[in-house]
């Protein structure tokens, strides 16, 4: 025997054990060193070894445990560390040592414990319990852990039910759009604390921060006002939006993903401008400049179409505003007409319910095959089911299903995200003319046309499929997310490209745009006025 790897053993096993800290050396620490040097010194120098077995009868708590040893093929170990021998004399160290076990595995080795054959006896004893709970160290251990579920168990217990009475309260009252504070959650803690008898229960910022960080809450600026009265047409609408989930995702198995579409109008103003700018610090006034007052008040309405394959619907609808809503034949003669736009007109600049069934003739039979599943929203104006019908679309098999009033913020996936690509193109396009003074005014028929025309062809390219996908997936309308996938600013307008020159006819321009189609990094010039267009 090796007294080195002794001493090195016994070294290791009581820093695992014990708590160990530096302090000045007591006599009957010096006395207990001699006692285990004169120990290890005797067993390295004796030659033979006694063994003696004492059999005593044990009366305390588990006596009466039979010799039944069934259950033994599974073994429990929940500790990290392996306590010091349990002492009765070691009462608050032996607190400190329960915190190291779940409940759970109290609960098992109490269960396991506890288990009674026919006759009414316990059917394990000490031995089959330790051989299966490996790191209890003593007898008592069983004792204690029975203890501690009768008070912490049943602690715990009251807890989780205080944390899901008080959510419950807060998921209530926020449903009926009730202001709600830190305070009011506090409060509540404490009166379910009292009502179930739960002493030294404070309701503490460390326990609010805890259940607001679990449950998701956050204080938040109150941005819409509404009535009771609304409140409860909330519900309703809440339950027409279900009622189109289920119907559309009932009738999506009869269709392919190219045969389901989604439309909707979006206005636009003549002369977009940007709402941010850089400016110098501390400026309470931030102007911003555009051609024109008038084209920043009147609009027109573009309506594109994509669908479930993440495919742009070929061509798009543009509805300009002209007195009367008609164009003279010179305005007809001189105007720009792009293969991927239908343009149209009305006084006010938005559609009318003939203007749908031009839009239906034009756009979306053209695209179609022999059926369609159409996404649409509430607007009187594309209500009517004649427009619908198979004598009207040709023989083909056209089936609507209205998006819900109220709803169009949640299900109406253009709005969703689509859109905000759009505008985004757009607005693009509105500031680099106004930023670098080119001389074109963006409010005229032609250059609107071009800007749409440009628009949507940049869109339909393969590269943005599953974006558009995403905005069916995010209104819920797409269950598989088909994220990773790039935007319009990543695309076409990457911060890296900002410092290049236009790649065509050795321009020396910088590049305002990568074509989304071919990759191309071109100039405004060699975009916009010269129409990159990809067919």
């Amino acid at each position: 025997m090796n007294p080195y790897n002794v001493v090195n053993a016994l070294l290791d096993i009581v820093k695992v054990n014990i708590d160990l800290y530096p302090s000045k050396i007591t006599p009957k620490e010096k006395e207990l060193a001699q006692h285990l040097y004169e120990t290890i010194k005797s067993f390295v120098d004796c030659t033979k070894f006694n063994y003696q077995e004492e059999t005593t009868l044990d009366l305390h708590d588990m006596s009466d445990y039979s010799d039944n040893d069934e259950d033994m093929d599974t073994v429990y170990n929940d500790r990290n560390e392996v306590d010091d021998e349990w002492t009765n004399e070691a009462d608050g160290k032996a607190t400190r040592h329960l915190k190291q076990y779940s409940l759970e595995y109290m609960k098992a080795v109490v269960d396991f414990a506890d288990e009674k054959d026919a006759y009414g006896k316990k059917r394990h004893t000490w031995k089959s319990i330790h051989n299966r709970f490996k790191s209890l160290l003593s007898q008592s251990y069983v004792s204690l852990f029975r203890n501690y579920l009768q008070k912490e168990g049943t602690k715990q217990q009251k807890c989780r039910e205080i944390d899901k009475l008080i959510y419950d309260k807060f998921v209530s009252a926020r449903d009926q759009a009730l202001p709600i504070h830190n305070l009011d959650l506090q409060r509540w803690a404490l009166k379910f604390a009292k009502e179930m008898k739960l002493d030294n229960f404070h309701a503490s910022h460390g326990w609010l921060s805890n259940f607001k960080r679990k449950h998701g809450i956050v204080s938040r600026r109150i941005t819409n006002i509404v009535t009771r009265h609304e409140i409860d047409d909330y519900r309703i609408v809440q339950q027409s939006k279900q009622y189109f989930l289920t119907e559309y995702y009932n009738s999506l198995p009869d269709y392919d993903p190219s045969e389901v579409i989604n439309t909707d109008q979006s206005g636009v103003e003549k002369e977009l401008h940007s709402t941010r700018t850089l400016s110098a610090v501390g400026l309470k006034k931030i102007y911003g400049i555009v051609s024109s007052k008038n084209a920043t008040t009147h609009s027109y309405t573009i309506q594109p179409s994509i669908s479930l394959d993440g495919k742009v619907v070929d061509p798009i609808l543009l509805c300009l505003q002209e007195v009367n809503g008609k164009m003279g034949d010179t305005v007809k003669k001189n105007l720009f007409k792009p293969a991927n736009v239908v343009i149209t007109c009305s006084s006010s600049g938005k559609l009318t319910t003939s203007l749908v069934a031009y839009w239906r003739d034009k756009c979306l039979l053209p695209f179609i095959g022999k059926k369609c599943l159409l996404l649409s929203d509430s607007w009187a104006g594309q209500k009517d089911i004649k427009l619908y019908e198979n004598k009207t679309c040709l023989g083909k098999d056209v089936v609507r299903l209205e998006i819900p009033k109220r709803t169009t913020s949640e299900l109406q996936l253009l709005d969703c995200f689509y859109n905000r690509q759009v505008k985004n193109f757009i607005k693009k396009i509105y500031n680099r003319v106004a930023l670098d003074k080119i001389p074109i005014h963006l409010y005229e028929r032609n250059n609107i046309s071009k800007l749409v025309s440009l628009m949507h062809n940049q869109l339909s390219a393969s590269v943005f499929q599953p974006m558009v996908k995403y905005s069916w997936f995010v209104a819920g309308l797409l269950k598989q997310n088909p994220s990773p996938f790039s935007t319009i600013n990543e695309i076409c307008f990457p911060t890296i490209t900002s410092h290049e020159q236009c790649e065509l006819q050795s321009c020396g321009e910088c590049v305002y745009i990568t074509c989304a189609h071919c990759s191309k990094k071109l100039c405004f010039q060699h975009f916009f006025i010269s129409y990159h267009f990809h067919t």
